[in-house]
């Protein structure tokens, strides 16, 4: 195992660019829901193929590392796949209680990445779906204060956790013959040497895909991972989306009449003066006065229900900061999508 000190557990927030695709298209000089958008795109996927009976497929069992507020677990249930499953590790405490509040024990908190070593692994296995993105704040070229990462004393480190996990995992369901796909997301505006040593440890380019396509937050995003058709939906993205992308007035509260003066807004992040900046500051207009953006329609935006981070009392700014932590539910949604003819899905799912 690859040996690492120091560390905490964390979110996935970074601010970025826009961009979908290869990441080999990037140079190496520098650093680099609507439902109806959705639901065309993801009509065309599932009516691509012919899915096998599904007693001939096995059920989820899910890894999901650095869980944020539970993105993984919120879109694969949308989806209406069988999780057998679902072990999370994240130690925000708030983001906890979030993921407590809506799920229960249909998830199972393991604490901090650090202490999931090979006898976790083993005690909780078989896992055949791993996911998770770590802390983005030591790699971003956003953050001029960013520590990389090999210092122990940021969070980039913590890389090398979820690195140990897949590998031991990975080398596991080989012996055993059994199926294993998995999924690592981070910023995509990294320094490029960042970028290709995570690329050389997971033996594998990143795509990058960035929300603006299926949500009116630009929000772009490294995925490495090995799930089988990722070119085909990264061509969707590209060519099939662009012609009817959803914009923001789509997500406000109309009854109010609130009318969006941008179409796209600025990477939401955890961080309260993310809404301060270019088209993220005062995006809205309400009785002729330019105002923010409701907490609820930012909720929208990401994908989830409105109201989904309205639990425990949490004030507008916790929210926010909880957010901050997700990754978009439109993407993923659409990036699982790619494992419905591998695994077992409820009847009413979306694949027929």
């Amino acid at each position: 195992m690859v040996d690492r000190t120091g560390g905490i557990g964390g979110g996935m927030d970074c601010e970025t660019s826009n961009l979908v695709g290869q990441s080999s298209e990037i140079s190496d000089s520098g650093c680099s829901s609507s439902s109806s958008i959705f639901n065309e795109l993801e009509f065309a996927m599932s009516t691509s193929i012919t899915k096998p009976a599904a007693t001939s497929l096995p059920r989820l069992r899910v890894l999901s590392l650095f869980d944020g507020i539970g993105t993984g677990m919120y879109a694969l249930s949308e989806l209406k796949f069988d999780i057998e499953v679902f072990y999370a590790s994240e130690i925000d405490e708030d983001a906890i209680k979030l993921t407590k509040h809506h799920f229960g024990d249909r998830i199972t908190h393991l604490g901090s990445v650090t202490e999931i070593n090979e006898d976790v692994l083993d005690k909780i296995g078989p896992i055949n779906f791993l996911i998770g993105g770590s802390p983005c704040s030591d790699l971003s070229c956003v953050n001029p204060l960013r520590k990389g990462l090999y210092d122990p004393t940021g969070t980039g480190i913590l890389f090398f956790d979820y690195y140990n996990i897949w590998n031991y995992l990975k080398i596991k369901s080989n012996k055993e013959k059994t199926p294993f796909y998995w999924i690592f997301e981070n910023v995509s505006g990294m320094e490029i040497k960042n970028k290709n040593i995570i690329s050389k440890f997971l033996n594998s380019e990143p795509y990058v895909i960035d929300s603006l396509h299926l949500s009116p937050q630009r929000r772009k995003r490294f995925f490495w991972n090995n799930l089988p058709g990722i070119d085909n939906l990264v061509d969707k993205l590209l060519h099939e989306t662009r012609k009817k992308e959803p914009v923001l007035d789509d997500y406000l509260t109309k009854n109010l009449g609130r009318t969006a003066n941008v179409d796209k807004i600025g990477t939401i992040t955890t961080k309260r003066n993310c809404l301060n900046d270019g088209s993220s500051k005062d995006p809205v207009s309400q009785d002729g006065i330019k105002t923010k953006l409701y907490i609820t329609e930012l909720e929208l935006i990401f994908g989830f229900t409105s109201h989904y981070t309205d639990v425990c009392d949490f004030n507008i700014s916790k929210r926010q900061k909880l957010l901050g932590k997700a990754w978009s539910v439109p993407v993923v949604k659409n990036i699982f999508l790619l494992l419905r003819d591998i695994f077992a899905m409820k009847d009413d799912g979306i694949v027929q």
